[in-house]
């Protein structure tokens, strides 16, 4: 009889599961929803939105979810701009001891490194809650916050790594590292 009430229960909540709505999907929000809830970037390049439909935790609960989707998203964004600028500038301070191996796993590591020093420097620009109770949140980091976290953090990790900083001159590094920025910048932009 037990097995026969847990088996009924799962078929609940799988059926229950299947029906609720999924606030993630931005193209199922009603016309009235604010552009930026369809697409992100109009109030900014670098932008993210995300979304929690109504649940049990509450509206503070709702927020954090969706917050936390929209940081996050915005993040990986960020880190994909950022190994590209990494691997130039890797490669080009490059010593006998880096090899293309160690510059993969080198430029994935400071990926991860700029996306979580940006993340601190996320701006909460927008939110809002739709009629059917779910809550959205707009998230923005400015381009020149971006390019300026992107050229401290290589240039701190080539001059203090051994791999790279013998060829490291500060005045030619500095302007190569903003240039490997703004040039993986202005390619992410394109790709939009």
């Amino acid at each position: 009889m037990k097995v026969v009430f847990a088996a009924i229960f799962a078929l609940l909540l799988v059926s229950c599961a299947d029906k609720a709505a999924n606030p993630n999907d931005l193209s199922s929000i009603p016309v009235k929803a604010p552009q930026w809830t369809k697409q992100p970037d109009i109030n900014g390049r670098f932008s993210a939105a995300g979304g929690a439909a109504q649940s049990i935790g509450g509206a503070r609960f709702q927020q954090i979810e969706a917050s936390a989707k929209a940081s996050d998203s915005l993040r990986v964004r960020i880190e994909k701009i950022a190994i590209n600028a990494a691997k130039e500038c890797l490669s080009a301070f490059r010593s006998k001891r880096a090899n293309d191996a160690a510059i993969e796993s080198d430029a994935r590591l400071l990926s991860f490194m700029i996306g979580a020093r940006s993340a601190v420097q996320f701006e909460r620009v927008d939110n809002w809650w739709s009629p059917t109770g779910d809550y959205y949140a707009l998230f923005r980091l400015s381009e020149t916050a971006l390019k300026a976290t992107i050229v401290d953090m290589i240039a701190q990790f080539v001059a203090f790594n051994e791999s790279y900083s013998a060829n490291f001159d500060m005045l030619r590094g500095l302007e190569l590292i903003e240039n490997a920025a703004i040039k993986a910048i202005e390619a992410a932009k394109q790709e939009d």
